[in-house]
């Protein structure tokens, strides 16, 4: 072996004979001459196709004979592919201690950083890069994202058009019209998604522009179907089973194994709500796998390893997780992203499982996959002659959707604020990619009803500098002055659940409800005010209140919002004693029973089970 075998290897590599390059590596190695470069060709070769576990042990062979800077990089990023995140950190830790300005290190680094959760030094990281002469369309993008954590819309969709002026990237498209639409531009996010998707189609790209689609204002629930459907024939129709021989035994009164699939199973809204549900599962009737997209695993996340049967999944392809899924034996796979970032629709379009279903709490809307059998959801969400807007059978639980656990930090219930300020204050704690331009017009109008009052949202984007000047900006095109308007982030969740004591009433978004800021303000004592639009999405208000007996606040067309609004403004009294008594009604009510809401979706499994096993025998 000589330096011209060296030579070989690599051009082989950057050709993409893989073939070839793998042969020549072997034989180096076999020869014992250059080994540091055949295992690090070896690692390289590994992660091109996804065997990271090989990848890791190849370069870290290359990095024990000769420790080069290049095969520090490559083992953090085969290390972060499979959520090792701390031996990233410290791989890329060690290259940047050879040389502080090797900026493909530096930019990598940024996004550990990113999935450790700590922005502002994953933009420290990626500003540092760029200032070193990093370039590269991939640093732009982990900027945006940095900026888009930490609430800086404005700058983040900057960053993301710098990237792209750069090269194409699918990333910086999809979280370009992700913050756009955040920004309430639902018809520039569109065009960015749109021709993107027409110059390539990416089914990870699809799903965010279905998700813009989801919280646009101009589409009907008939249009957002078809436009599930049209990714269902781009991507996902042609991966189903033309004949599907599930092995699992067909006994309808059997323990059934239940399989989760999301990204969400950690510090993450959608563990509000799985989690305490989780926990009380009977066990004596089901057991619980849990298959998981989590790369920084937390205290949450270990919470729902000790309750199943945990499968890391980040960096599995699609086929290789529905095959693990069909030899783990699970019975009925349940999707709790929809088409959120992270999800796994690909592989329950392989149909792994003889029985799948889909719970509304991912993103509140059909995933438009007719491998998924149902939607489980309430009769308020899909009321009786929706069955055309989704893709799947409605699956009711007879009871709300949701129940909820509030956190041991929750604080008392204040007095009404109206009674000390003298006029009534509104407030929205939400993202602000439900203040589309309908909201921000009636909600407007509703300002202007109610003489003195004023708005408060309250999320990470409000607290911006530059955002707040946009959400001004959209106000005062319908006549809100700037004063009346409280612009800001309150930091922690313990603050910001006491802050639902500075507001009188909670304004519920449409046509894309609130959910978990619509459970906190009427804990807190905050009646939420809402309008049902198009199931299931724009109804999850209405089932809510009606759980509390609050039906009488939901109103069903943009006047009869802002009337609403007007006559609990002229009754401040009534509306005093409807705050001190509304914590208790929650508690009395069917979202405080968990229990309830855990049997319900037991039953709607065995249910479902029964269906399958009756359709085995019928066959």
């Amino acid at each position: 072996m000589t330096d011209n075998d060296a030579a070989r290897l690599f051009q082989h590599l950057q050709a993409g004979d893989s073939a070839e390059a793998a042969s020549l590596a072997h034989d180096m190695l076999r020869a014992g001459q250059q080994t540091h470069l055949a295992d690090f060709a070896l690692g390289i070769l590994a992660y091109q196709t996804r065997d990271y576990d090989s990848a890791v042990a190849h370069l870290k062979q290359s990095i024990a004979i000769e420790p080069t800077l290049a095969a520090w990089n490559n083992l953090g990023a085969a290390f972060r592919a499979t959520g090792r995140l701390a031996e990233a950190s410290a791989a890329y830790q060690n290259a940047l201690a050879v040389d502080p300005k090797f900026v493909d290190a530096a930019a990598n680094y940024a996004n550990v950083l990113m999935d450790l959760g700590n922005f502002a030094a994953a933009e420290s990281m990626a500003l540092g890069a760029i200032a070193n002469g990093a370039n590269s369309v991939e640093v732009y993008v982990t900027l945006g994202n940095a900026q888009f954590r930490q609430g800086r819309l404005v700058e983040a969709a900057a960053s993301y058009r710098t990237s792209l002026a750069r090269g194409e990237n699918q990333t910086a498209i999809r979280n370009l019209g992700s913050t756009l639409a955040n920004l309430g531009r639902f018809t520039e996010a569109k065009q960015v998604y749109s021709s993107a998707l027409a110059k390539r189609p990416d089914a990870d790209l699809h799903s965010s522009f279905l998700i813009c689609q989801t919280y646009d204002p101009q589409m009907a629930a008939a249009d957002l179907r078809e436009a599930s459907a049209v990714y269902e024939r781009a991507y996902a129709l042609h991966l189903r089973p033309t004949a599907t021989a599930h092995a699992n035994t067909p006994d309808p009164g059997r323990r059934l194994r239940i399989g989760y699939v999301s990204p969400d199973l950690c510090n993450h809204v959608v563990a509000v709500f799985m989690l305490p549900v989780m926990t009380r599962h009977d066990s004596s009737a089901f057991d619980i796998y849990c298959y998981a997209d989590v790369r920084n695993t937390d205290d949450t996340s270990r919470k729902f390893q000790a309750l199943s049967t945990w499968r890391q999944t980040v960096g599995m392809a699609d086929e290789r997780l529905a095959a693990l899924i069909a030899a783990d034996g699970i019975d009925i796979l349940i999707d709790l992203a929809g088409h959120s970032p992270g999800n796994r629709q690909l592989v329950f379009a392989r149909k792994p499982a003889p029985v799948q279903l889909s719970y509304v709490i991912g993103t509140g809307t059909t995933t438009g996959l007719t491998a998924i059998d149902g939607l489980i959801a309430d009769g308020y969400l899909l009321p009786p002659g929706s069955e055309h807007v989704i893709s799947e059978a409605p699956c009711d639980l007879g009871r709300p959707f949701v129940a909820y656990e509030p956190p041991a930090t929750m604080p008392p219930v204040g007095p009404l604020p109206a009674l000390r300020n003298g006029y009534l204050t509104f407030g929205y704690f939400g993202r602000p990619i439900r203040l589309n331009d309908r909201v921000v017009k009636v909600w407007s109008a509703l300002l202007a009803a109610c003489p003195g009052s004023r708005l408060r949202l309250d999320n990470k984007p409000f607290g911006a500098a530059a955002t707040q000047d946009d959400v001004r900006k959209r106000f005062a095109e319908f006549g809100v002055a700037p004063d009346r308007l409280d612009l800001g982030d309150t930091p922690t969740h313990p603050a910001v659940l006491a802050a639902y004591n500075e507001i009188d009433i909670a304004l519920d978004p449409f046509p894309h409800n609130a959910g978990t800021t619509s459970l906190e303000a009427l804990w807190m004592g905050a009646p939420v005010l809402t309008l049902a639009d198009r199931p299931p999405v724009g109804r999850l208000g209405e089932s809510l209140l009606n759980a509390v007996g609050l039906g009488d606040w939901v109103a069903h067309d943009e006047a009869g919002y802002i009337a609403k609004g007007v006559d609990a403004n002229a009754n401040i009294e009534a509306l005093a004693a409807l705050r001190a008594g509304l914590r208790a009604r929650c508690e009395q009510s069917q979202l405080s029973d968990v229990a309830d809401l855990t049997r319900a979706m037991e039953r709607l499994y065995r249910t479902a089970w029964q269906r399958w096993c009756a359709t085995r025998r019928a066959a």
